[in-house]
């Protein structure tokens, strides 16, 4: 065999090889455990589109309710149809919900809420997590970290695990030894509208610019992200686990 050919027949035997393995590859599951509605877009609505357009499976597990009197039976009916609305503009396979208590998470025994994160993990069986990061200013983004981070230790299954930021709470922590420090960006340029439409479906959480809330404050924050990967606009996480 002449060197040119059997260069040409290496070529194809890694074409071969890179299809197969493409051919094999089974569809992660995912699973985005976030505190309250909005926060999975916030904080990772791009990734989440791109997981879906490469053929994963997502599912979103939202911890908390609003309860009455603090919130009206309109409202939360409301977020209700606003969560289904992004479920079908996004292709959320399942939604799960908890129905723990807004802004009361810290009142709940931790083994009982660990446990109650473990069922749904059980349920899914995700391959990844991504869950908000300890150091949030919202409290409870830090409980929802914790039993995240404790409902999937290496015992039985291995689950990577993905911290995302989530703006106006991860930002406004100003402690400089617990900053968010991402070491994984995903571009989202081909998803950032979406992104955006998705959010805005959640009218009573969209705030007037310049709040970090504001449709153009998420897309500004996205192109920060974005900036510092030389890409027009991306997310970053903090990988807090991974197996290989």
């Amino acid at each position: 065999m002449s060197l040119k050919s059997k260069f040409i027949y290496n070529l194809i035997i890694k074409a071969v090889n890179k299809m197969a393995k493409t051919t094999n590859h089974k569809p992660n599951k995912i699973l985005v455990i976030a505190a309250h509605p909005d926060d999975e877009i916030l904080g990772a609505g791009g990734t989440i589109l791109k997981h879906v357009h490469d053929g994963n499976e997502v599912h979103v597990c939202i911890v908390t309710k609003s309860y009455s009197p603090e919130w009206s039976d309109e409202y939360r009916s409301t977020k209700i149809e606003e969560a289904k609305k992004i479920n079908k503009l996004m292709r959320i396979a399942k939604r799960h919900y908890l129905g723990l208590p807004t802004q009361k998470l810290n009142t709940i025994a931790s083994g009982e809420f660990n446990q109650k994160i473990r069922q749904v993990i059980e349920t899914v069986e995700p391959d990844i997590v991504y869950t908000h990061f300890k150091h949030d200013i919202n409290k409870d983004h830090t409980a929802v970290f914790e039993g995240v981070m404790t409902a999937t230790r290496p015992i039985i299954d291995h689950i990577e695990v993905r911290c995302f930021e989530t703006m106006s709470s991860t930002e406004w922590n100003y402690q400089p030894c617990n900053m968010f420090t991402p070491n994984l960006f995903v571009d989202i340029g081909k998803f950032i509208e979406k992104k955006l439409e998705a959010f805005a479906v959640y009218k009573s959480e969209v705030k007037e610019y310049p709040h970090p809330r504001s449709v153009e404050g998420v897309r500004n924050w996205a192109k920060k992200r974005g900036n510092e990967i030389c890409k027009e606009y991306a997310e970053a996480f903090m990988i807090m686990r991974r197996f290989e």
